[in-house]
């Protein structure tokens, strides 16, 4: 019999057709989310701690919890929230172990009011003493427990996780030993999954939960399981708040991450730090630092961190005032781009702050201070490869800082914020009564009048100099043998450094002339106008003797018109500096100075990577040297160091060494030099 498609039948094979699609796109759009996509959407966390613990709710340190928190949660930044509960005090001790309802509707309450805010939420069973003082006495009540949590939040989002039991141990080390705590996991997943099917679990070892006794404990043979552990080491500061963070305290903490990322890639597994934290009777430069290092390592290394908030002794959130301690931005907004390597020279009314920044994508600095009465405000706005920032005129007293990388496409990187202090109050004034006018000549004994911290910085507190008299200051200036005579800064040592006040006629970039005399060839120096360098590693030659005065020259790097600070920063000692000289130079001496068409080839774009070819000419024979400086000032690389003919010149630079950053390379020739930069992006 042949068959004919009738109206009727078309129609519903279109139904039947339209159908199935809808019940796929909606099982698609409806999938459970997997415990690999969960755990890149839950990186930054914090626990409620101390509000459903104790035996009452709020019957500790903090009162019954508010709606209001989770709304301060996500206001911040966070992305997940485990909810600590202890559950024994509202379970009947006999048959069937009923949770009370009033319990289990109050901690519902609590969970709905983090799902609406779109976080990840922990449900946990904490403090759980009872059963791992005994625990094959007490297996059937917690796992009554459990079936009723697992029945009442079966229908709840999966972005609501059940982690199965935490620290499973009492003082002394009581609870289960690791095969029981394997029994146990398995044991309860297998609950958990008669009404939970594809809810997300998340187990550990038993103990302290540590991540030594994760890895001893069985992996359980499901597909949607988590892995935790907790770490407040080191032990005698994270929990005792005594001593400082060593070197090798920090490294200890980056190998732990290390070792849980690895065993996270080795076995499938993903993996969280659910707990960690400092006392706040830790010294508060090392706390931070302490935070920033837990928070770097664990996006390093893919782990998920959640960080313990008591309201106590670990407090990050204040719940009575919706305000946040210093920790809150650092989990949020820390990173390892962030600028790191914080230090702060308090001097008088000074305080001299200095970093190192981690990246060269981004495309200003931001310096933000506070005090104790104020919030962090933005103070200054530097070019992106900036590494240093004096802060003036401040009042005694404690003052906050921390350094911004900021980015015109993608979040800001913070760093961990600094704490300095600030004893007394000196002003700044030009030494001569007015700025120097430049162009023109600046004697180096003539830097502002201030004080070490303000206007100069000297590396002891003695003026040894054989014209001591001249100034009352550390400074050590001597007599000076030079043709014109007067005084000379001598015994120049590392990380001083001298400031002036000028004034610039025109915008433009200047000829720098500097008159030295050195018998060693490790001097070096670098220029900034109001922060920025404006001549980078400018190296100061042997000159034969302590008192062969030459002089050398380099360009600068644009200087706008107007009243500035202008510091030599010393980054290489032993020369003598008896003064500096600025002029505009009109459009041919750049040859004059030997060297000119100095430039990264056209075809080999800035940023580059790995390699580039740098191009310049020189118009005499002569000693040529070609050196590149990473931003500390540190030479990284001679590419050149030998005699050339005059002519165009091109050389490949390899940079398959080095990290991602921005470099400075300097060609000299002839005892001149020019200074360009290079962004290496790999």
């Amino acid at each position: 019999m042949e068959y004919k498609t009738t109206g009727d039948n078309l129609r519903i094979k279109q139904f039947i057709t339209v159908g199935l699609f809808l019940l796929v796109f909606i099982s698609q759009t409806n999938a459970q989310i997997t415990p690999h996509e969960a755990i890149k959407q839950m990186q930054r966390g914090i626990n409620m701690g101390n509000t459903l613990e104790p035996p009452t709710e709020g019957g500790w340190n903090n009162g019954p919890a508010q709606k209001y928190y989770f709304e301060d949660y996500k206001k911040a930044g966070f992305q997940t929230v485990r909810i600590p509960v202890r559950w024994d005090k509202h379970t009947g001790t006999t048959p069937p172990y009923a949770i009370d309802v009033s319990w289990l509707n109050r901690v519902e309450q609590i969970v709905d009011w983090a799902l609406e805010q779109n976080l990840f939420v922990i449900v946990n069973a904490h403090h759980e003493d009872w059963f791992y003082a005994d625990y094959n006495l007490h297996k059937t009540r917690f796992d009554s427990i459990w079936s009723q949590i697992a029945t009442r939040f079966q229908n709840k989002s999966d972005s609501l996780l059940f982690e199965l039991v935490n620290e499973p141990t009492v003082e002394g080390d009581v609870g289960p030993s690791v095969d029981e705590i394997n029994e146990l996991n398995t044991r309860l997943i297998s609950i958990i999954r008669k009404t939970n099917p594809t809810r997300i679990i998340v187990y550990s070892g038993n103990g302290w939960s540590n991540l030594e006794q994760l890895q001893q404990a069985a992996i359980p043979d499901d597909e949607y399981i988590m892995a935790y552990y907790h770490s407040y080491d080191p032990y005698e500061f994270g929990l005792n708040g005594n001593g400082n963070l060593s070197d090798s305290d920090i490294q200890y903490i980056r190998n732990k991450f290390k070792s849980a990322g690895d065993w996270s890639k080795e076995n499938n597994v993903p993996i969280m730090i659910s707990e960690f934290g400092a006392v706040s009777s830790c010294d508060y430069n090392p706390r931070m630092v302490f935070y920033a290092t837990y928070v770097e390592e664990a996006l390093k290394n893919g782990v998920a961190f959640l960080a313990w908030d008591d309201g106590g002794n670990f407090r990050i959130y204040k719940r009575g005032s919706r305000q946040w301690e210093d920790m809150k931005d650092i989990l949020i907004y820390g990173s390892p781009q962030s600028a790191t390597h914080l230090n702060c020279e308090p001097g008088d009314s000074t305080i001299s702050l200095s970093w190192y920044n981690r990246t060269a994508a981004n495309d200003s600095i931001f310096v933000q201070r506070k005090t104790k009465n104020s919030d962090f405000k933005t103070i200054a706005q530097l070019g992106k490869d900036i590494y240093t920032y004096t802060d003036s005129n401040l009042a005694p007293g404690n003052y906050f800082y921390r350094v911004i990388s900021h980015f015109s496409d993608t979040t800001d990187c913070y760093s961990y914020p600094i704490k300095s202090t600030v004893e007394k109050t000196v002003t700044r004034s030009p030494y001569n009564g007015q700025p120097f006018s430049l162009p023109g000549k600046i004697e180096a004994e003539e830097f502002d009048a201030g004080a070490d911290g303000l206007t100069y910085h000297d590396s002891d507190a003695n003026n040894s100099g054989s014209a001591s008299s001249y100034r009352n200051t550390s400074v050590d200036i001597y007599n000076c043998s030079d043709t014109d005579g007067g005084f000379h800064i001598g015994s120049i040592k590392t990380s001083e450094w001298l400031e002036y006040t000028i004034d610039v006629e025109k915008a433009g970039e200047y000829q720098f002339e500097a008159r030295v005399a050195s018998d060693y060839d490790t001097g070096k120096l670098n220029l900034r106008l109001d922060g920025r360098i404006i001549v980078r590693s400018f190296e100061i030659d042997n000159t034969g003797a302590g008192d062969n005065w030459q002089t050398l020259s380099t360009m600068t790097r644009t200087m706008s018109a107007g009243e500035h600070i202008l510091r030599i920063e010393i980054t290489g000692d032993n020369f003598n500096l008896n003064w500096f000289r600025f002029s505009q130079p009109t459009a041919t001496e750049e040859n004059d100075l030997n060297i000119n068409d100095f430039h990264l080839n056209q075809n080999y774009p800035n940023p580059f990577n790995p390699t580039t070819k740098i191009q310049y000419s020189i118009m005499q024979k002569g000693l040529v040297r070609l050196m590149v400086y990473n931003l500390g000032g540190v030479l990284v690389k001679t590419v050149i160091n030998t005699v050339q003919e005059a002519g165009h010149h091109e050389i490949e630079f390899d940079a398959t060494g080095l990290s991602t950053g921005i470099y400075i390379y300097t060609l000299k020739a002839n005892n001149n030099s020019l200074t360009r930069n290079m962004i290496l992006i790999k």
